[in-house]
């Protein structure tokens, strides 16, 4: 083989290596949370088209390093779809909560999830969708979560997901609905490393917030992330999922920041 055949044979290998389909649902769980809650994921997997597909789901476990995740692979059908219930059990026998990393082995997928709390009355659940890799929040930007409330009736957790093999630094400024800056929490994620801080209000305020929002930025170059809310009735257990939207480039702050450092929490 001639050196141009060579080299045009590589450019080909690594645009399809470069293109696999990689998608991630950015919370999961099996485990037991705050107020009697008892969380649980199940996630739905459909080939695309008339084509068949196979993928492999990975774990990526809260507060660790991902780099050799727990894996399974499943092959579908064309037009066909898969439900895997209570998936952080079922698939990996994992007590806990972390995210879910999909990667299409042949064709391509759509995927869905549901994570609900399994009250004995009936379950209430919030709909996680699975973003594509590409759509990562990432440095430069700021990031907002909004209709976030901390109070009595409600409690706000945020969560983030490391989609890259290297250590990086978060920063969650936490506001009021009228741009009042209440304070700033720190995040620290491993390679691949999903993080959830919860009841993250109270880690600033000891008041209640009705109404309120966090903008989230990252200070690594080259990092990116997801990042999400989930705002969850105190009284029933029901939930909302709330993903970051682009808030722009990262400017001036709006005033002095006070950092609070986080304490070692679990999902919930």
């Amino acid at each position: 083989m001639t050196r141009s055949l060579r080299a045009w044979w590589l450019v080909v290998l690594v645009a399809s290596l470069g293109g696999a389909q990689e998608l991630y649902v950015p919370a999961a769980a099996h485990n037991s949370g705050a107020a009697g809650t008892v969380w649980r994921t199940d996630l739905e997997v459909k080939a695309k088209g008339d084509a068949p597909a196979s993928f492999t789901v990975e774990l990526l476990e809260e507060r660790t390093a991902n780099d050799d995740p727990l894996s399974a692979t499943f092959s579908l059908e064309p037009g066909a779809s898969l439900r895997l219930v209570d998936v952080v059990d079922e698939v990996f026998a994992f007590e806990g909560s972390g995210a879910l990393r999909l990667s299409a082995v042949e064709g391509e997928i759509l995927a869905t999830s549901r994570t609900y709390n399994n009250d004995p009355n009936g379950t209430y659940g919030q709909y996680i969708p699975a973003f594509e890799a590409e759509a990562a929040a990432e440095h430069g930007y700021e990031y907002v979560l909004m209709q976030l409330s901390s109070s009595a009736s409600y409690r706000t957790n945020v969560g983030f997901v490391n989609t890259t093999d290297a250590t990086m630094e978060l920063e969650i400024d936490l506001y009021t609905a009228s741009a009042v800056l209440l304070g700033s929490v720190p995040a620290t994620l491993r390679p691949y490393e999903m993080r959830q801080i919860p009841n993250i209000f109270t880690q600033v305020t000891s008041q209640a917030v009705d109404d309120g929002y966090a903008i989230v930025r990252t200070s690594t170059q080259g990092g990116r992330y997801f990042a999400y809310a989930s705002v969850v009735d105190n009284l029933s257990g029901d939930a909302i999922f709330i993903p970051a939207q682009l808030e722009g480039p990262i400017g001036t702050p709006l005033a002095p920041r006070f950092v609070v450092f986080e304490a070692f929490m679990r999902y919930g």
